[in-house]
C-alpha cells in the first residue's frame, strides 16, 4: 500500500471518530439546553438579608417632638412640635407629614391626648406656674382650666382626673370632671405635692403615687374612681415608678436599689403588690413598654451612667444622656434577648416614652439626644 493511501485511510478514520464523538456530545448534553429564544425558569433559594442599623432604627420626625401618640386607626402618629408648638400627623414611616394645627404655642411643656386623640389638655409654664387648657379638635374650641392644677390625666374620652391644690385650706385633692373642668367631683384627699397617676386597666380603680425621688419612699396607692377607701398596693421602695400590664394583672416597677442609690432595678409584682420579683435589669419605667401578650416587656438599657449619679433623680433632671441598647424580657421566666445586635447600633440613643404599633412590628421612642421620634423595626 502506497504511503499516500495510508495517509488517506488514517485521516478518514480520525474524521469518523470525531464525528461519532460530536454526535454523542450533542445527544447527551446539548439536547437538554433550550434554544436561546426560549423562556427559562430560574429557581433560586431565598437569601435572608440582615437588617442594618440604618434600616432598623430610623428617625421618622424631622424635629423634636412632644407627646407622640398613635391615631385611632393605628396607621399614623400625631405629635406636637417641641420647637413651636404646632401639631402634626405623619405616617408610621415618617412620610405624608401634615399639619393639624398651625397655631404656635410658646411655653408649651406637655400634652395629654384623649384616648381617641380628638381632644387635648395642654400645659404651659410661666414664671414657675402651670396653666392648663382644654382643646377639642372636632369642635375647634378651647378653654382655660381653673388655676392651681398641676397634674391632669384622661380617664376616658369625656372625663379627666386632676390634682387640685386649695391655696386657702392648703388641701390637695384628686377630682374627676368634664374636660373643661365642669361637673367636678372629689375622689379623695392626697398628701403628695408631686403626683403620678394611672388607671388600673379593666377596673374602676385609679392608682397614684408620689413622683419618683431617690431620697424618699414611694407609696403606691389605689382608690375607686367614684370615690372610696384608699388602699396601699406597694411601699418601701425609693424612687419608684410603675407601669400596669394591659390586662391589669401585673405591675412593672423601677426603683432605686436603696436610698440615694446610683443604680436602678426593674421588677415585677402582681396587682396586689405581691409575688415581687427582681428582673435584674437596671433601667427606668420611662424606657419600657408592655407587649399586648402581658408577659413581654421591651426596654432600653441605659449605658454611660455616671458612677456617682443619684437615680432616678439625675436622669429625670437631665444631668446626663444615656447610651442605650435595646432588649426584651419575658417577665414570666426572666429570659432576656437583644432586639438589635450591639454592632448594628451607631450613634447615641437615649430612649424614652416607648410605645408599640398595633401589630407590634414597630417600637417607637423619643431620643433625648435630639428630641426626635424614632422607630425600631422588630
Amino acid at each position: 500500500m502506497t504511503p499516500s493511501k495510508k495517509i488517506f485511510i488514517a485521516s478518514t478514520a480520525i474524521l469518523a471518530f470525531l464525528l461519532i464523538f460530536w454526535g454523542i456530545y450533542s445527544f447527551s448534553f446539548k439536547k437538554t439546553t433550550p434554544p436561546s429564544n426560549a423562556p427559562t425558569e430560574e429557581k433560586t433559594e431565598p437569601v435572608a438579608v440582615p437588617k442594618t442599623s440604618a434600616s432598623q432604627i430610623t428617625a421618622i420626625s424631622d424635629e423634636a417632638v412632644l407627646a407622640p401618640v398613635l391615631t385611632p386607626e393605628k396607621n399614623a402618629v400625631k405629635y406636637y412640635s417641641k420647637n413651636d408648638g404646632r401639631a402634626y400627623q405623619i405616617n408610621l414611616d415618617g412620610t405624608n407629614k401634615k399639619i393639624l394645627s398651625d397655631k404656635e404655642l410658646p411655653g408649651l411643656v406637655s400634652i395629654a391626648w384623649s384616648p381617641d386623640t380628638s381632644k387635648v389638655i395642654t400645659r404651659f409654664e410661666n414664671n414657675g406656674k402651670n396653666k392648663f387648657y382644654y382643646y377639642d379638635y372636632g369642635k375647634n374650641q378651647g378653654v382655660q382650666l381653673k388655676e392651681n392644677l398641676d397634674t391632669v390625666f384622661w380617664q376616658n374620652d369625656n372625663k379627666i382626673i386632676y390634682k387640685y391644690f386649695d391655696p386657702k385650706t392648703k388641701e390637695r385633692t384628686l377630682n374627676i370632671s368634664d374636660p373643661d373642668g365642669s361637673n367636678w367631683n372629689k375622689i379623695t384627699d392626697i398628701a403628695f405635692r408631686n403626683l403620678s397617676l394611672a388607671p388600673i386597666p379593666k377596673t374602676g380603680l385609679l392608682s397614684f403615687w408620689n413622683s419618683p425621688d431617690a431620697f424618699f419612699e414611694t407609696s403606691f396607692l389605689s382608690t375607686p374612681i367614684i370615690g372610696g377607701e384608699k388602699k396601699t398596693i406597694l411601699a418601701g421602695k425609693f424612687g419608684a415608678d410603675y407601669l400596669w400590664s394591659p390586662d391589669g394583672n401585673l405591675i412593672l416597677i423601677s426603683s432605686s436599689q436603696e436610698k440615694a442609690s446610683p443604680r436602678m432595678q426593674l421588677a415585677i409584682a402582681n396587682d396586689r403588690g405581691g409575688e415581687y420579683k427582681n428582673l435584674d435589669i437596671p433601667t427606668f419605667i420611662s424606657k419600657a413598654a408592655w407587649s399586648r401578650d402581658n408577659k413581654t416587656v421591651y426596654y432600653a438599657l441605659p449605658g454611660n451612667v455616671p458612677a456617682n449619679a443619684i437615680l432616678p433623680n439625675d436622669y429625670n433632671d437631665k444631668k446626663f444622656l444615656s447610651t442605650d441598647t435595646f432588649w426584651k424580657v419575658n417577665v414570666a421566666n426572666g429570659e432576656k434577648s437583644r432586639i438589635i445586635p450591639l454592632d448594628k447600633i451607631s450613634g447615641q440613643y437615649d430612649a424614652t416614652d416607648l410605645f408599640l404599633n398595633s401589630d407590634e412590628s414597630l417600637l417607637f421612642f423619643i431620643n433625648r439626644a435630639d428630641g426626635k421620634l424614632y422607630k425600631i423595626d422588630l
